[in-house]
């Protein structure tokens, strides 16, 4: 008995599924295919990934010196719907990523990666490329001379990468640090779609900005930032650039939010900070968009967590960046040592676990998920 499912239904059921499967179903017939490679499906598979972090992976780089004059990178990655001990312990679960870096033979910076509906933008001193690793394609952006010897008039550079969708562009963000003292910064977008850099002539002035890259969420680029124009000892606010009209949204941090360290991330297409105090006491809080304006919600509160740690001055490690907030609410971290730690908050029970693949000396990690994702413009 043959069972005959309406488009609607395949759609909805090879949505669910991650695109190594996809690509080997193209070729088991014509309609599926056809499904598969409608910009509408691809859209829809984008926003079912992006939005579970269970189908999310986590991309892990470390660097290691050659004989040549240049530093190999080590990218793997494995996905968040497996991260507990018994299943990260098996080998297979890890997947050594490939990307084109042999472009960067005389490039011996290091990697700055950020990640957009399933692309990489991977940032070294002297070139980008915008890189898919689920279909193995990439784009390479070229840097003017002009832009590149811009850079030699910068203390430093920080990088986002979001996509547009009133334009169906995506968009490389390049924030120059002239002077941070002063708060002197120019902001630079390239165009993919036009494979050209712009300056934006507007940027609010007064704030000195987090040395941490931007994070990018639903057409924007939100960035950390001091308010000097208050008149107040830290102050803190998130600005927002909406990159369809170039405009920026400035966002005060509630006073009880404020900690001796914080950090934007993006989890399941939700913007969180996470503020560490100085008893050690962790917060979670989210920054919710309302058409042009931001609400903050508070999220859940971590108490002391050295005596769930054992973080102290007598320990060789500490923790580093959280890596994701999961579905159940339980907290991924990464240490400094190279192990991982995976916190129940309901339960304050910590579980940690270590993968063989993966070295110590792991320098970043970063969430992307698995998506066909594709450029309006030839890859390369």
């Amino acid at each position: 008995m043959s069972l005959n499912l309406g488009d609607d239904v395949i759609t909805c059921i090879l949505s669910k599924l991650p695109v190594e499967s996809l690509q080997r179903f193209k070729i088991v017939q014509k309609s599926w295919c056809s499904i598969i490679n409608d910009p509408n499906f691809i859209k829809l598979h984008i926003d079912d990934s992006s939005s579970d972090i269970n189908r999310q992976n986590i991309l892990l780089i470390s660097s290691k010196t050659t004989p040549s004059p240049c530093l190999k990178y080590n990218m793997l990655a494995f996905n968040i719907g497996t991260t507990c001990a018994s299943s990260l312990s098996v080998n297979s679960q890890v997947v050594s990523l490939n990307p084109p870096n042999y472009l960067m033979s005389r490039d011996i910076s290091y990697p700055l990666v950020s990640s957009c509906n399933g692309l990489l933008c991977v940032v070294y001193k002297f070139a980008i490329f915008i890189w898919n690793p689920a279909i193995r394609k990439y784009k390479t952006v070229q840097k003017t001379h002009r832009y590149i010897s811009m850079l030699y008039e910068f203390e430093s550079t920080l990088y986002g990468f979001v996509y547009d969708s009133i334009c169906d562009d995506y968009k490389i963000i390049a924030i120059f640090v002239i002077n941070s003292k002063d708060r002197h910064y120019v902001i630079g977008i390239y165009s993919v779609n036009n494979e050209s850099w712009k300056k934006i002539d507007f940027v609010p002035i007064g704030y000195r900005l987090f040395d941490q890259n931007p994070v990018s969420l639903d057409g924007t680029i939100n960035m950390m930032a001091n308010d000097d124009n208050s008149g107040l000892d830290n102050k803190f606010v998130t600005i927002s650039l909406f990159v369809a009209n170039e405009k920026f949204i400035v966002t005060p941090v509630p006073l009880q939010y404020h900690g001796t360290r914080m950090k934007l991330y993006n989890f399941a297409n939700r913007l969180y900070l996470f503020s560490v105090f100085v008893e050690m006491d962790f917060l979670l809080c989210s920054l919710e968009k309302d058409g042009e304006r931001w609400t903050w919600t508070n999220v859940m509160k971590i108490p002391t967590m050295p005596s769930f740690v054992g973080v102290g001055e007598k320990e060789k490690w500490y923790l580093d960046d959280i890596i994701c907030l999961k579905e159940n609410e339980n907290i991924l971290w990464r240490k400094t040592n190279g192990e991982f730690i995976e916190y129940n908050v309901r339960e304050q029970e910590v579980n940690e676990f270590t993968l063989k693949e993966i070295s110590p000396s792991t320098d970043l990690s970063i969430l992307f998920a698995g998506s066909l994702a594709n450029l309006r413009i030839p890859w390369d």
